[in-house]
């Protein structure tokens, strides 16, 4: 993080260290639980689906399971 910022400073390299040899469905995993709406939704859809396994409409947020 800069100083005097809460905010973290995208230019220092350090956070993103851990991306380095990623594949792209980690990438999809890292943009995707940053998103505050699928956060959100993911909460919410765990409450009322959590006595319910695969009831969760999973294509809405773009995953799918080979």
């Amino acid at each position: 993080m800069s100083e005097g910022s809460l905010r973290p400073d995208w230019r220092d390299p350090a956070p993103y260290r851990l991306l380095r040899g990623i594949d792209r469905a980690g990438m999809r995993w890292e943009w995707l639980r940053r998103d505050p709406d699928y956060v959100a939704w993911y909460t919410s859809a765990s409450k009322a689906t959590r006595d319910q396994p695969g009831n969760v409409d999973r294509l809405t947020w773009g995953l799918h399971f080979r």
